[in-house]
């Protein structure tokens, strides 16, 4: 067994299994850290995993891990939470047009990426897309191939009955045009009885028998699909216009009217006492961006602080995927019914939130210290230490309150950045539930160390 092999089967703890049949086995796993994957045992091999690891794709899981041995491919990748929209069908959801098309258009945009890359998946199908609020996500790629690898025979095997087009039946090869006969035959599932004409007529060109005679493209379907919507957009656009117009010409009258109940003069003497009086005036250091506030700092410190504090306007911090929906995961059951008892809603990080640090001075930085404040939202979960980067350790701190919540996160990095170099901690390492607790949850993340002056950014987060 490779070294990669062994690692992603040995390094993660089983959490529950999901699906586990003749072609492999899908588990739910945890790193040491406590952050979720996904582990994939397949028993085959030749699989297109390697060049799936270097695709960023919105509506793809990333691919950490991949490895072949002993004829089957091991893999670690992103966990999607939420409901695959065979599970959603199950329960007896019922979907509109648009709510079709919004989730035919989210998997050409997989697609495109897909195919740009030379690879099919060949198992699209409603049990292989995840929804979570109004993202989309194409899973599973077992059944996926390089296309131009024509030393395996296309079978109904690597695909599903009703969703596998004929080339998969032996009738000829597959290609791009296979991918968009499966999504054809899934929106045709979706829709039921409420699908309508022009998508009808969409549905039809992707599932033509023949290849030859199928939409040619995801990039050719995202554009029927957008075309189909144009008319109802012509028809808001027109509506809001109206309303605008109606809205221009009711403001215009009545500020006539208001205007000619005002003695001459009066106006003005008002808004004199109100920028005068009522309302303080912004200190110009309030509207000075990051690196000004820095500078105004350095210009006030000692010779030594200054010095000291060089590196302070050359340090970057980035947040990304602060964007938050409600957990609605089997798993989490019991912590979405305690918070619930104290009027609070659990969350899941749609993407796992990630803040960078970097280092762009010319000059080390020592000891860096990240500190998040929470507002709107809480954490639950326990301080420890974890290898959470380039096998650097992070001590985790959480300031929690007395029912037991966290509104503040520090992270502690013992060492030295050195100059041009970064450090990156996902936030659900060491956390292990979110809470909202406000209507307008936002961060506000400052960066220190022993040789840096301190810079706080605040970021918002959104609540799907």
């Amino acid at each position: 067994m490779s070294i990669t092999a062994e690692f992603i089967e040995t390094n993660f703890k089983r959490i529950s299994v999901l699906k586990e049949n003749a072609n492999g086995r899908t588990e739910l796993v945890a790193d040491t850290t406590g952050a979720v994957y996904i582990r994939k045992i397949i028993a085959r091999t030749g699989l297109p995993y390697k060049k799936l690891a270097q695709i960023k794709c919105a509506h793809i899981p990333e691919i950490y891990y991949c490895s072949e041995a002993y004829g089957k491919t091991y893999v670690i990748e992103e966990f999607i939470s939420g409901e695959t929209l065979a599970a959603e069908l199950e329960q007896g959801k019922k979907f509109t047009a648009e709510q079709v098309r919004n989730i035919a258009l989210q998997i050409c945009e997989a697609l495109i990426v897909l195919h740009g890359h030379g690879i099919l998946h060949r198992d699209i199908k409603p049990g292989n897309i995840i929804v979570q609020g109004s993202g989309v996500w194409l899973i599973d790629f077992g059944a996926a191939k390089a296309e131009g690898n024509t030393k395996e025979h296309d079978t109904v095997i690597l695909g599903t009955p009703g969703f596998a087009p004929p080339e998969q039946y032996g009738f000829t090869t597959t290609d791009a045009r296979s991918d968009i006969y499966a999504l054809g035959k899934t929106m045709e599932i979706l829709c039921g009885s409420s699908r309508n004409a022009k998508l009808c007529k969409i549905i039809a060109g992707c599932t033509a028998f023949d290849p030859q005679k199928r939409i040619a493209s995801a990039a050719e379907l995202k554009k029927r699909l957008l075309k189909n919507n144009s008319g109802k957009k012509k028809f808001i656009f027109i509506i809001l216009a109206m309303i605008l117009a109606c809205s221009g010409i009711y403001f215009l009258f009545n500020r006539h009217m208001q205007q000619e109940a005002i003695p001459p003069g009066a106006e003005q003497k008002a808004e004199e006492k109100v920028h005068t009086k009522d309302v303080p005036q912004e200190k110009p250091s309030e509207q000075k961006t990051d690196i000004e506030q820095s500078a105004q700092k350095l210009k006030t410190a000692s010779p030594q602080e200054q010095s000291q504090s060089a590196a302070a306007n050359t340090i970057t911090l980035n947040a990304n995927n602060l964007a938050f929906a409600v957990n609605t995961n089997p798993l989490n059951e019991t912590a979405r019914k305690q918070g619930a008892q104290q009027g609070l809603t659990l969350l899941q990080p749609e993407k796992y939130p990630v803040f960078t640090v970097q280092n762009n001075s010319g000059q080390a930085m020592e000891n860096p210290t990240v500190k998040i404040k929470f507002t709107g939202i809480c954490a639950a979960g326990n301080n420890f230490t974890a290898k959470a980067w380039g096998g650097r350790t992070l001590n985790w701190q959480l300031t929690k309150n007395a029912a037991g919540y966290a509104d503040e996160v520090t992270i502690l990095l013992a060492g030295t950045i050195p100059a041009g170099d970064y450090f990156e901690f996902p936030l659900t390492g060491a956390i292990a539930d979110y809470y909202q607790t406000g209507s307008e949850p936002a961060a506000e993340v400052t960066v220190s160390g022993d040789n840096i002056i301190p810079i706080t950014k605040n970021y918002n987060i959104k609540i799907n």
